[in-house]
């Protein structure tokens, strides 16, 4: 049975916090409205080895962790693509990699995991390392879930697609020179110390001889993939006075939006199953299991809500029944039911 697309992307465009990047239409037209279909099918055509980069660094905490939007997802994904054969690496931080191992663990999964450093100049080499290394030479596809990235320049302002020329003055007025190539986090606080450069990855393999196609997951404008947007366009959808520097400059070869970002992993894995012909797959993947995921997370990981950072199993500030009730909506449509009214 075909999958419905357009109510599916519609449900993940649910945007309960009001961020606006996945609410936000223009000319009537969400922002890359179709990316989800055409992710979910060169996926579930093409997919043989995956990386999945994830965790985001709640750092304005007494013992920084990762938040609770990001890794169910990527384990969520990481499940539906093993199960349909393909090999899976996730590729994360110290700060993330707890919250891994325990869904990996939880899950049988058999992923490998790779932590890079979060020291700038440990790191540079690491990127190196695994570019050369054989696993980087078999990737298909690599994947970023509500991954930060850097914000952009005034070069990667002007080198980005758009049909007027860039807004190089209003960019320069909005984002000091010291908030630029910087990565954010949604109060527009640098968090470079505390978030390895995996960007890197996506900026070498759309560029390097080894092409890897891109995929992005994120909903507030921050994260790795959102330099497939314009800036002015991302700058118009979202309200907060400092959006304009938090916007990053890291583009991928297909960008998901959703209300929130696991929601988006949640939707492709679900499609990528249902396209390969195994539902059966997708009717275990039940609201259940990943309530119980998310609060092992909490309880042995230590992750917090990036929204209220409190130690708690909620995701950005939503109540687990509430956030979950997409994941059976998501199933609903890629089973050929009816989603429920949320």
């Amino acid at each position: 049975m075909p999958i419905d697309f357009d109510e599916l992307e519609a449900l993940i465009r649910h945007d309960p916090r009001g961020r606006g990047v996945a609410s936000y239409r223009r000319d009537g037209k969400w922002l890359q409205s179709g990316s989800l279909g055409a992710a979910a099918r060169h996926l579930a055509e093409r997919a043989s080895t995956v990386g999945i980069v994830t965790g985001f660094c709640v750092a304005d905490l007494p013992v920084p962790v990762a938040e609770t939007d990001g890794p169910p997802g990527a384990l969520y994904l990481a499940r539906a693509l093993e199960a349909l054969g393909s090999e899976l690496v996730f590729i994360t931080d110290r700060y993330a990699r707890p919250l891994l191992e325990i869904g990996c663990r939880l899950w049988r999964l058999n992923a490998r995991l790779l932590e890079a450093p979060v020291d700038r100049a440990q790191a540079g080499p690491w990127i190196e390392q695994f570019l050369a290394s054989p696993i980087a030479a078999r990737l298909t596809h690599l994947i970023a879930i509500e991954r930060v990235g850097p914000s952009h320049t005034l070069e990667s302002l002007s080198a980005q697609p758009r049909g007027a020329a860039p807004p190089l003055d209003r960019f320069a007025a909005e984002v000091p020179v010291e908030a630029r190539d910087r990565c954010h986090n949604m109060r527009g606080v640098v968090i470079d110390s505390h978030t390895a450069p995996l960007d890197r990855l996506f900026e070498a393999f759309r560029s390097g001889e080894h092409r890897v196609t891109t995929v992005a997951i994120g909903d507030g404008g921050n994260e790795i993939g959102m330099g497939s947007l314009a800036w002015e366009q991302l700058r118009a959808a979202l309200s907060d006075a400092h959006a304009g520097r938090i916007i990053c400059r890291i583009a991928a070869d297909f960008l998901i939006l959703a209300g929130v970002s696991n929601w988006g992993a949640y939707a492709l894995a679900c499609a990528v199953a249902a396209l390969r012909g195994r539902s059966d797959l997708i009717a275990d993947w039940c609201g259940l299991r990943q309530r119980a995921l998310i609060e092992s997370l909490v309880s042995e990981g230590g992750a917090v809500d990036g929204a209220t950072r409190c130690q708690a199993a909620t995701v950005d500030g939503l109540p687990l029944d509430d956030y979950l009730a997409m994941l059976e909506s998501i199933r609903e449509v890629c089973t050929g039911r009816s989603p429920r009214k949320l």
